[in-house]
């Protein structure tokens, strides 16, 4: 007998939560459901894939095998509906774009303009979350597309396509300490102030790139730029926001030396189940095919 999709679902739910229990609460099954579920795959496939002798069972070697095997399927099922979805989609009423606050697409303007005489009747939303916002927002359904960076832990359930990098220089203000500090090690970065943006939740991407052991968190890197200019501590920022603060000298460029440069690298980023219409359709793939090659 082959696999059932569902069955795999369950397979990969059980060894990404450790027990056979909480991959029944994170399916809203109940747990006998889950346990039968692969004991049952266990007799199609020929193979133990737990080892139930602990406390909790432990994926055994060609378990863990199994689960990469069944993660390609899934991906590739949920890939197939959502392709099927979308041709079967017609054109949408209103669509949602999260832009993490880190972003900038030069000519993102330019293709809203496009956009609004190829679809006027959809109706547009913009929205400006940080960090693991979008994500959050993309998985509840609020958005359905995403512009933010690439995460130290992305979500299995949300697509990701590259758009580019983000340059990131470190920034002072002129009377800063730091601006007269040469050479400027990382010991130096670390005992001076951090500006760190942040969202409104306390996930573990905020302190990606965390340096000193003193941070203040703002919410927006237009906030941490007045900081900055006001001396109140170092901060990487990106590189857009600074030409006129630069031009200006308001603030100045760090060049520390165990760091070459900093960036962030941008995603295009949407749920893999969630079909989208038309214009979100148009949107997604003039969105990548805008990337430099």
């Amino acid at each position: 007998m082959n696999p059932s999709l569902e069955q795999l679902k369950i397979l990969l739910a059980a060894a990404e939560s450790g027990s056979f229990s909480a991959a029944a609460r994170k399916l809203g099954k109940a747990q006998s459901v889950v346990s039968s579920a692969i004991s049952n795959l266990e007799i199609d496939l020929g193979l133990t894939l737990f080892d139930r002798s602990g406390r909790y069972p432990q994926l055994t070697e060609v378990g863990a095998r199994m689960v990469q095997e069944a993660g390609i399927l899934l991906a590739q099922s949920e890939r197939l509906q959502s392709i099927a979805g979308e041709l079967a989609a017609g054109v949408e009423s209103r669509l949602t774009l999260a832009i993490d606050d880190d972003s900038h697409l030069p000519w993102l303007g330019t293709l809203l303009e496009e956009f609004a005489t190829r679809y006027p009747t959809v109706e547009l939303e913009l929205l400006f979350p940080l960090m693991e916002d979008v994500t959050e927002m993309l998985v509840t359904g609020r958005a359905q597309l995403g512009i933010s960076y690439q995460k130290v832990h992305p979500q299995r359930e949300i697509v990701a396509r590259s758009l580019g990098e983000v340059t990131m220089p470190l920034v002072v203000s002129p009377d800063h300490p730091l601006a007269r500090k040469q050479p400027l090690r990382e010991v130096d970065l670390q005992g001076a102030r951090q500006l760190m943006v942040t969202g409104r939740r306390e996930g573990s991407e905020r302190q990606r790139f965390r340096i000193s052991a003193q941070v203040w968190w703002v919410e927006g890197d237009l906030g941490v730029l007045e900081l900055v200019k006001r001396g109140l501590g170092w901060s990487a920022i990106p590189e857009f926001l600074l030409h006129q603060p630069l031009k200006r000298g308001e603030v100045v460029v760090l060049e520390p030396d165990f760091i070459a440069s900093h960036a962030l690298a941008l995603e295009l980023q949407w749920h893999r189940a969630r079909p989208l219409g038309q214009a979100g359709r148009w949107l997604k793939e003039a969105l990548l095919a805008r990337v430099p090659r």
